[in-house]
């Protein structure tokens, strides 16, 4: 057997090598092979992109959540009025790119915080907090005025700086004024409650004008009206309290005089305080029910 030469043996490398495909153009290969998968994986990314930062939604919260905070924003920003039907559930779906079954959970959401109410064959509408939240219902109604609309009388109305307290509440920094009012409501010529109100200035200045005409019987369905406030949801706190002088002579009861006490904060759909409120319940006038399921 002929020994090939160094040359021989050179030449067949050579050829070896040529017919081999250069590994640049292999990867480029791979890479056009794989750009259907990149597609498709950036598509997926864009649909869960997070909400932009301006909606208050914590990125890092569920897609679910972050669709739900969005809901919110819009809902307090009056995208809809107060009974307004939000569109389908489908449609809905389609606009955040996410199934419908998310959407649900998301809706579902929203009618436990009470933002929202479903009506059977109807659609989900804006809720109201205004019917809900009477303070009204923590008095107790004699016969005679079952179903009697109270009458409501502003025996103080001022702007001023609120108490450190208040402030906290409201979210108020320490110059920012607020609207004060002293209200009290009367069945029969009685006064059954007592009021003193904390709002804002910000956000209720023209409230203050039209009160100085009008006296509604709630004041809720004005804030709404006039200053374009929609509330949401009333976070109550009651306790007994012993009725100081001031308090006690509004009733035309002695000091001390047991009295139920009821700390609000009232609060926007997009989770904003916007009321405090500690209203006085005399304690024969008392009362509480609730449906618990």
């Amino acid at each position: 057997m002929r020994t090939r030469s160094k040359f021989e043996m050179l030449l067949m490398l050579i050829k070896k090598t040529a017919k081999k495909t250069p590994l640049s153009e292999k990867n480029a290969s791979l890479s056009k092979k794989n750009t259907p998968l990149l597609k498709k994986n950036a598509s997926l990314s864009q649909k869960n992109v997070p909400l932009p930062p301006e909606n208050g939604s914590d990125p890092r919260l569920p897609r679910y959540l972050q669709v739900r905070d969005d809901l919110l924003q819009r809902i307090a920003s009056r995208s809809w009025a107060a009974d307004d039907a939000l569109p389908s559930e489908d449609k809905l779906a389609a606009e955040y790119e996410i199934a419908v079954g998310t959407m649900r959970k998301v809706l579902d959401a929203l009618v436990t915080d009470g933002v929202v109410d479903r009506v059977r064959g109807r659609g989900t509408f804006v809720a109201r907090a205004a019917e809900r939240s009477s303070m009204l219902r923590f008095v107790r109604q004699h016969v005679k005025a079952k179903n009697q609309l109270p009458t409501a009388q502003i025996r103080l109305m001022t702007t001023a700086i609120p108490p450190v307290a208040v402030a906290d509440k409201l979210k108020l920094k320490p110059r920012d004024k607020a609207l004060y009012l002293h209200r009290t409501r009367s069945l029969d010529d009685e006064i059954v409650l007592s009021e003193h109100i904390w709002l804002p200035l910000a956000r209720f200045r023209k409230l203050q004008k039209y009160l100085k005409n009008n006296s509604p019987a709630s004041l809720y369905p004005v804030y709404e009206t006039e200053c374009d406030v929609l509330v949401s949801r009333a976070i109550d706190d009651l306790t007994a309290k012993p009725l100081n002088r001031a308090n006690a002579s509004v009733f035309k009861l002695k000091t001390k005089t047991v009295a139920i006490c009821v700390e609000r904060l009232m609060l926007d759909h997009a989770g904003e305080p916007v009321e405090w409120r500690t209203s006085f319940v005399p304690a024969e006038r008392f009362q509480y029910s609730a449906e618990i399921r």
